[in-house]
């Protein structure tokens, strides 16, 4: 009788290997060692008998792993079990849904890669029983395995490697800990996209920025990515909400979950945020490092945060998403390359895509409601923030709702989403609000060399603020030097002057005219 698994067992390792070589030497230092660590980890323990098919709960538990690590010895090519392990895991390493750790026993690479008759002459016998089109898998399985950076037990002793192994997995499967949303839709080709730029096969250092205005969905694609892409390094890590964690003495933290992250040590202590630097710059130079820094904000938390010329190894990225470019453009000279890339708004397609996950569910939509649907999703301007909360928000009400709903965002934004967009307004400066402003009340779609004389005239500065707008994404100059702004941020201007207004209905005005309704008049804005 085979191990039966319990459906409340959790592997997050499979380790695959040929009982009779390595099971009661290398492989059950490393089974404890990595038990040690409280990491759970499927192993067979009871072998095969002669003739035996593997059973389904072995291609279960890979499934279930997160890390597979195949010991390679020098009979494991003649263990058809073992083949079929290993052809099953890398199928699933192709979908970027497992991570493969080879380790090469008393082999070499060579052997695995079948330059040598160690494996090809195993293979040469499985032919006579399986025949040519299943060994052909297993060859091609072995030849891409091979090329996979592992571990040599040569000039190591067993109990060292495995303390090695075991801390090197700890960093794995904790650095791939990021939660991806549920609903995601118009996100397949913003993914390519940014894989490509990210060419993780290229050994220069790059910075890549993730940039858009707020609640344009920079973090849910930067995990996506981080997901897909971080099995290509050495070391990798995901540091969320540094903009928030930085505050205060907070930054000194952010960098000892960084270096944890990737070196693995624990119990160390920083005393400064210098400190932490010389030590990123120290123990990273050597490695191929991939760090996501997400929602940064300004220039010293990148330079804190591993953007130090030469602290980074060859083929190394930094991928940051922010809503102010400025912050990456300080740092270009520090990168072999530094790219941006422009999130961008959902289509209607997509964007009703979305709205119906969140305010349908499953179902479908009554007839009563389409013509509500689509005019509200239209007004969403295709932002992923406002299309999930408005769409969570109307989920289950009835016709009237949506209908108040709908008349309400003609004037009002949602808490949550004005909270977001309100993030980057108040990084402008006084001058630069006005500008923001008088773009979001009546210049959207206007010539920028009109409104440039009436700001310059007024003392604004316009080349300074239209150049800030269009870092943090709050603006885009379209064509015929036409300004555009997204209808979700017109939404917030028009907010932040009815209520300036409301206070205060003497300090001047500002007019613009809604189709629906005639001009709008609020008196406000007089500096």
């Amino acid at each position: 009788m085979k191990r039966k698994r319990s459906p409340s067992d959790k592997f997050e390792v499979f380790l695959s290997f040929r009982g009779p070589d390595t099971r009661t030497n290398f492989t059950d230092f490393l089974y404890y060692t990595l038990l040690d660590k409280g990491i759970g980890v499927f192993i067979d323990n009871q072998g095969i008998d002669v003739g035996e098919e593997i059973g389904p709960e072995i291609f279960q538990a890979i499934d279930d792993s997160e890390i597979c690590i195949p010991i390679f010895s020098r009979g494991y090519a003649s263990s058809s079990w073992c083949l079929r392990e290993l052809e099953h895991m890398m199928k699933r390493r192709k979908t970027n849904e497992l991570e493969v750790m080879p380790i090469f026993y008393d082999v070499e690479p060579s052997d695995v890669k079948l330059e040598t008759r160690v494996y090809r002459d195993a293979l040469t016998l499985h032919e006579q029983k399986r025949g040519i089109e299943i060994v052909q898998r297993w060859a091609e399985a072995l030849k891409e395995v091979s090329r996979i950076k592992g571990w040599d037990t040569k000039n190591t002793g067993h109990g060292e490697l495995a303390r090695l192994i075991a801390r090197k997995v700890l960093v794995k499967l904790k650095g791939s800990c990021v939660h991806i949303p549920d609903h995601l839709v118009g996100m397949d080709e913003s993914v390519n996209e940014l894989v490509d730029l990210l060419n993780v096969e290229s050994k220069d250092i790059r910075l890549i920025g993730i940039c858009g205005m707020g609640g344009i969905g920079k973090t849910t694609l930067a995990k996506v990515v981080y997901q897909k892409v971080s099995i290509h390094f050495e070391s990798h890590s995901f540091i969320p909400n540094v903009r928030e964690g930085s505050k205060g003495s907070g930054l000194i933290n952010l960098q000892r979950q960084l270096v944890s992250n990737i070196i693995g040590d624990i119990g160390f202590e920083l005393s400064s945020i210098d400190q932490g630097m010389n030590m990123i710059g120290d123990r990273f130079c050597r490695k191929k490092v991939l760090i996501f820094l997400d929602d940064i904000d300004h220039t010293s938390q990148l330079m804190a945060l591993a953007a130090k010329k030469g602290c980074l190894g060859s083929g190394s990225r930094i991928v940051v998403t922010t809503r102010d470019k400025s912050v990456l453009y300080r740092l270009q000279d520090q990168f072999s390359c530094c790219l941006i890339y422009d999130v961008k708004e959902l289509n209607q397609l997509e964007a009703l895509q979305l709205f119906r996950k969140h305010a349908f569910r499953s179902g479908s939509i009554p007839n009563a409601f389409l013509s509500l649907f689509e005019k509200i999703t239209t007004k969403t301007g295709g932002l992923p923030l406002a299309i999930e909360v408005i769409g969570s928000l109307l989920y289950g009400k009835g016709e009237a709702v949506w209908q108040d709903k709908l008349k309400k965002m003609e004037h009002h934004l949602h808490r949550d989403v004005k909270e977001k967009l309100m993030l980057s307004y108040e990084a402008l400066d006084h001058l630069q609000k006005q500008i923001f402003l008088d773009i979001a009340c009546f210049l959207d779609g206007k010539d920028k060399s009109y409104s440039h004389y009436m700001w310059d005239n007024c003392g604004f500065f316009p080349d300074e603020g239209i150049d800030v707008l269009l870092l943090m994404s709050l603006v885009k100059i379209g064509e015929r030097n036409k300004l555009y702004m997204h209808d979700q941020l017109k939404d917030l201007g028009r907010s932040i002057v009815y209520e300036e207004c409301r206070k205060d209905p003497e300090k001047g005005y500002r007019v613009w005219l809604n189709e629906e309704e005639g001009p709008d008049i609020v008196r406000q804005t007089k500096v």
